[in-house]
């Protein structure tokens, strides 16, 4: 059974492709400059058709005159098509039906993607397991159960690695494998056909015949592929077409009416297909040939859900990536060291000139150090000089406590001596004022007393002893009272 893909793939990465046979050298490719031509091939059961293509439009084509069944038959009858092609581009698509490339139909849980991807990846597993490593892909196709149908489609490892290695060893890139149910899908997504009407697809391919039903803009509902010609099985052909019309109305409940026979000289054929089939089917013929199916891929790309090597392509991309990244990061790395060496080896030669200039001029540099240390020595001594004036110098205190006293003199009071001197006995500054007030005798104690009070709330704390404070009157001519009175006052200044 062959179905194509329509939405999700998970390959596996296969062996490491090696040629076919390594003991035969790979023909000679045309000279001169490379490329962007693609080569399309149609390995169809044995029947092997080449095309080449330039943007997408199709030039020459070679069709192989012997059928093709095994990888040697394959690798000689390539040199012989490349040689009459004379290709010499890189990129190379294969639309593949051999007896290597399995179809397996599943169903697997559909509550979620996940879930589905986890039950066919253990299908693939245990297929390995009792056979071999395979490359595969899984396609959805119309499923009227609640479970998800699925196809596998899994191709040897070691099919491809050959497959592959003999294709590098010409300098192709295989950037497609695709089955031939992905063209068939094209046509009828190109056809007119309501995107509700089922459509059955017949068509021979080498020497099977692939039987697909589906609708337009839709998920296919099944394919099959038997072993058979038009030419000698066209009854059996037509019973099985018939049985497949049937199966689509018992599984899926659909009625297929148009029956599309794709290939040359199928007229005869058609007769057949109408008397097995009943009365109702509208049978139309197409010349179909596989050149058409090359030319419908050559517009894929390469990221198409069908492709078998997509996801070995993508797992090859991110390794050339990481590789390409390791060997960017190591280039890095040898050009940091190679700098850091670079710069080591600078400094170091740097440093010997200077110690090399540093001895030549030594003996200055020790005279100079020397005077240096003397002018140093004297300086030092100036400055400890200064410092021991400056420690021992007596603070400014006596001018500071007279422009105090000069601040708070009350108006009446007019000063005729003031002193302030450090008292070397009692480690202390003493004053003594004397002056005289504008007042009588009792106003001016009172005067005296009010200041006496000022001074001794000051910053200074300027204290009068008792018994040091005089007040007299200045005498007058004459008998009248004098208005003026003489005061003295003496005391400490910084006193509690």
């Amino acid at each position: 059974m062959t179905t194509p893909a329509v939405q999700t793939s998970t390959p596996f990465a296969p062996a490491t492709p090696t040629p076919a046979n390594p003991s035969r050298p790979a023909a000679p490719r045309p000279a001169g400059r490379r490329n962007d031509d693609i080569l399309g091939l149609a390995w169809l059961h044995g029947a092997l058709e080449v095309a080449v293509f330039r943007r997408q439009v199709m030039g020459a084509t070679w069709t192989c005159p012997v059928p093709v069944h095994s990888l040697d038959e394959f690798e000689t009858v390539l040199d012989q098509a490349l040689t009459a092609l004379k290709f010499a581009g890189t990129e190379a698509f294969l639309i593949l039906e051999h007896e290597q490339f399995l179809h397996q139909a599943e169903h697997a849980p559909a509550f979620s993607e996940s879930a589905s991807r986890t039950y066919l990846r253990g299908r693939v597993q245990r297929h390995e397991q009792e056979k071999e490593p395979v490359l595969w892909v899984s396609q959805r196709t119309v499923s009227v159960r609640k479970e998800s149908a699925f196809i596998l489609h899994m191709l040897p490892s070691g099919f491809y690695g050959r497959l592959n290695g003999l294709l590098l060893s010409r300098r192709l890139d295989l950037t497609r494998i695709l089955p031939l149910a992905v063209p068939l899908q094209l046509t009828l997504e190109q056809a007119t056909t309501p995107k509700d009407q089922p459509v059955l697809i017949t068509t021979e391919a080498g020497g099977a015949i692939t039987v697909l039903i589906g609708q337009a803009g839709s998920q296919l509902f099944f394919a099959r592929t038997m072993q058979a010609r038009w030419a000698t099985d066209s009854a059996r052909i037509a019973v099985e077409i018939n049985r497949s019309l049937l199966y689509a109305k018992q599984q899926f409940g659909v009625v297929v009416n148009q029956l599309w026979l794709l290939g040359p000289g199928l007229e005869a054929a058609s007769t057949e297909v109408r008397a097995r089939c009943g009365s109702g089917k509208e049978v139309t013929v197409r010349e179909v040939k596989a050149t058409d199916w090359l030319q419908a891929v050559a517009k894929l790309s390469p990221r198409h859900p069908v492709n078998l090597v997509a996801g070995y392509l993508g797992w090859k991309r991110r390794l050339s990536f990481l590789r390409r990244a390791t060997l960017g990061i190591c280039w890095v790395a040898l050009g940091l060291v190679s700098l850091d060496t670079w710069s080591r080896s600078f400094s170091a030669r740097e440093e010997q000139r200077q110690l090399q200039r540093l001895q030549v001029e030594g003996p200055a540099m020790f005279a100079e150090r020397d005077r240096l240390t003397g002018r140093n020595a004297v300086a030092t001594g100036h400055r400890d000089f200064i410092r021991q004036v400056a420690d021992e110098r007596l603070p400014a205190v006596p001018a500071k406590f007279l422009a105090y006293v000069g601040h708070s003199l009350p108006p009446d009071i007019t000063l005729t001596e003031f002193t302030s001197k450090w008292d070397e006995a009692t480690q202390g500054w003493t004053f003594r004022v004397e002056g005289q007030i504008a007042a009588d005798e009792e106003t001016a104690r009172e005067i005296l007393g009010a200041w006496q009070k000022l001074l001794l709330k000051s910053p200074l704390r300027a204290r009068v002893y008792d018994g040091a404070r005089a007040i007299v009157p200045v005498p007058n001519a004459g008998s009248q009272i004098s208005i003026y009175q003489r005061f003295s006052l003496e005391g400490g200044l910084f006193e509690r």
